[in-house]
């Protein structure tokens, strides 16, 4: 006969409908059977103790939430969903993966807390605010809160002046992680917080070129003080997701830029070379903003965005990559220079900051050491 442990059958059902999850949903997944679940919310002697730490990893909770009536507030603020869904799709299954790269991101963001606070240092707020009905306005004020004009800009290994902008955006208080391997039918996401507001760039299918458009749009979002998870930007007919787009263009190269430097007797390619070494940003982030200024057309776009992912094909894959890169990709420079010097002052232990960073070798850590403190 199994051991049952006492659980609060409150909590269950709370943290089940707070993730939108449905008990038959949560039966499949865990292998438990639905009359379990469902004797689970209304009794308090449903479960041994290995489902219910099966449910509350399910449900990403610690297993003591779910001993309890007492209810913990989730930290994760609401977000606009703006994703056009199949509804043929596996909504439920789709609804799941997306919590779980939430998750995982407010997990990365208590983690750089911890970082910061072991050191006592102190996180300004996000200052950046913008007005959302004046694009060229909200650009400028986007670029003098970066810094733009005064930022010097590199490429490293191909990636097309992404590595750059997103450092600078990071040295504002903003975590960017990237998301590798997690398809949840979305390119980004905003999560916005007065402390800390997290940008996520879906990376799996976006070549570092195409990143760079994505990172600023979801900056739009933080600017406009909006959580979302974004779909398709380019297709995506909302007013708002336009809005973004035009502004996130004026700032990567602005309208009277553009003017001065585009020739249409020059074919795209070479405008927008000639254009890059003006404004350092990546080609796919110029092409995209020529055609949100009608200076080319959407078949040429596509054309040209087809031609520099074709060039990028497998290099931003994760397939063979080593972990210690990966973990480069994910965390970015200002993240991970955090943590290793709360190791360098004795502030975390080694074995902390290598589980934040889901390291298992110690020389991948003094790797990344050298790779952004270099």
């Amino acid at each position: 006969m199994a051991n049952y442990i006492q659980h609060s059958p409150l909590a269950v059902r709370h943290y089940r409908e707070q993730i939108g999850l449905s008990r038959e949903f949560l039966a499949k997944k865990l292998d438990i059977a639905l009359s379990t679940l469902e004797k689970g919310e209304q009794q308090d002697r449903a479960f041994s103790y290995n489902q219910i730490q099966k449910l509350a990893k399910f449900l990403f909770v610690p297993d003591f939430y779910l001993l309890t009536d007492q209810i913990q507030d989730n930290d994760i603020p609401e977000t606009v969903d703006h994703r056009n869904i199949n509804p043929f799709d596996d909504s439920e299954d789709l609804e799941y993966k997306s919590q779980k790269a939430l998750h995982e991101l407010i997990d990365n963001r208590n983690n750089l807390i911890y970082a910061f606070e072991s050191l006592d240092e102190s996180i300004d707020q996000f200052s950046l605010k913008l007005s959302g009905n004046d694009a060229t306005s909200d650009a400028e004020l986007i670029r003098y809160w970066l810094g733009v004009d005064q930022a010097k800009f590199k490429t490293q290994n191909n990636d097309d002046y992404y590595r750059s902008w997103r450092t600078l955006i990071e040295k504002n208080n903003v975590m960017v992680i990237e998301l590798p391997n997690i398809r949840i039918k979305s390119e980004g996401m905003a999560i916005y917080y007065d402390t800390l507001p997290i940008i996520a760039i879906l990376s799996s299918g976006q070549s570092p070129s195409r990143r760079l458009f994505t990172m600023i749009h979801e900056l739009v979002h933080l600017g406009l003080r909006q959580s979302a998870i974004d779909g398709d930007i380019l297709s995506d007919n909302l007013k708002l997701e336009q809005y973004c787009n035009q502004v996130a263009g004026h700032v990567l190269l602005p309208k009277n830029t553009a003017d001065n430097l585009y020739d249409s007797t020059v074919n795209l390619a070479d405008n927008i070379n000639r254009i890059r070494k003006s404004v350092k940003v990546s080609r796919q982030a110029i092409a995209i903003q020529l055609k949100l200024l009608g200076l080319i057309d959407q078949l040429s776009l596509d054309a040209y965005l087809s031609e520099i992912d074709a060039k990028a094909d497998g290099t931003n894959a994760n397939f063979g990559i080593a972990q210690k890169t990966r973990t480069h990709n994910q965390f970015g420079k200002v993240y991970l220079q955090q943590v290793i010097a709360a190791v360098w002052h004795n502030a975390i232990p080694i074995t902390t900051a290598m589980k934040m960073l889901r390291l298992k070798d110690a020389d991948d850590l003094m790797y990344l050491e050298q790779k952004v403190f270099s």
